[in-house]
């Protein structure tokens, strides 16, 4: 006699693909991704076969597609758009195109009512936002598409008096406040590769820091945030007992401060050769000629980001 399938939990199912239990609730209510049994006491149970296509819909958001475009697509449909990203073929360049365009209004629509709950100082309205995007975008998009272009809309409107500081600092705590909350709901190996993320002494902005670590975490990296105002010798006592294969800083404002550079340079002086440094931010430009000088590496995107995280991890820097 044959053993009946075996059945996962709603937490087992998160911990398995990455995804919170309230995106697995709302893909399963709004997009139909997934249909679990339902046990005598009406918890969601899921198959194998539910699992994995999961984790293949998630695979295909961090590869920039939107749940509403492919959520219709059977297993082995997603299989075979997964195995197209590594090579991408002419004829999809079409699709390719529409996807992108949608992809840019509803980021647009996304970053227009997360305006308007800053505008309002709606917290709740504007937590409320960044799950709609995560459930979209998935992680990776919900900084791409979502927080990035907000932050640059808050900034431009700040400085033409269109918000004010208070609006500022309201947003950034959320932002904060969300991206602590979100990116440390699931446990990543204990082997995988940990980085230390902080700023220099004397920078006082940690924003960046959280989004650096959301995204490190996305890549399945340990994430130890060191927090803001970190001078180089506790960057590097911090980086030898966790045994970081990198340190990363953000550098925010301002971009002339002649402490960052020093902080830089002994940073490098300390810290072992074999952990390697990336520094971004929108001010860590001002500080190129330091940071080329010591032998780290700027970036300045997101992309430049995973890229350096993808390199090192590999042993290529």
């Amino acid at each position: 006699m044959s053993s009946p399938p075996l059945r996962h939990s709603v937490q087992s199912v998160s911990r398995r693909t990455g995804l919170s239990p309230h995106v697995l609730r709302v893909w399963e209510k709004r997009y139909s991704t997934v249909q679990p049994e339902r046990s005598h006491g009406n918890q969601r149970l899921y198959s194998e076969a539910d699992v994995e296509r999961l984790i293949l819909l998630r695979r295909a958001i961090e590869l920039g597609h939107s749940i509403g475009t492919i959520a219709h697509l059977t297993s082995p449909q997603l299989k075979a758009l997964l195995a197209k990203a590594t090579g991408d073929l002419p004829s999809a360049a079409p699709d390719k195109a529409k996807h992108a365009r949608s992809e840019s209004v509803n980021s647009r629509k996304l970053v227009d009512e997360a305006l308007r709950k800053v505008a309002a100082m709606d917290v709740g309205g504007l937590e409320a936002v960044f799950d709609n995007a995560l459930i979209v975008f998935g992680k990776m998009g919900l900084i791409t598409q979502l927080i990035g272009p907000l932050l640059s809309e808050i900034g431009a409107r700040w400085r033409s008096g269109e918000l004010q500081i208070a609006h500022e600092h309201l947003a950034s705590e959320a932002i904060r406040s969300y991206l602590g909350s979100t990116f440390r709901q699931f446990a990543i190996h204990p082997s995988a590769p940990l980085i230390v993320i902080t700023t220099p002494a004397g920078q006082l902005h940690d924003l960046g820091i959280w989004i650096a670590g959301a995204a490190a975490s996305n890549m399945g990296w340990r994430v130890t945030i060191a927090g803001a105002s970190l001078p180089a010798e506790e960057v590097v006592r911090i980086a030898q007992v966790q045994e970081a294969k990198a340190v990363a800083l953000s550098i925010i404002h301002p971009g002339n401060d002649p402490g960052v550079d020093s902080e830089l340079r002994r940073l490098r002086r300390m810290l072992p050769a074999s952990i390697p440094i990336i520094v971004g931010g929108c001010a860590a430009v001002s500080y190129r000629e330091t940071i080329d000088a010591i032998g780290a590496r700027l970036v300045e995107s997101f992309n430049d980001f995973t890229e350096a995280l993808e390199e090192f991890r590999q042993g290529r820097n």
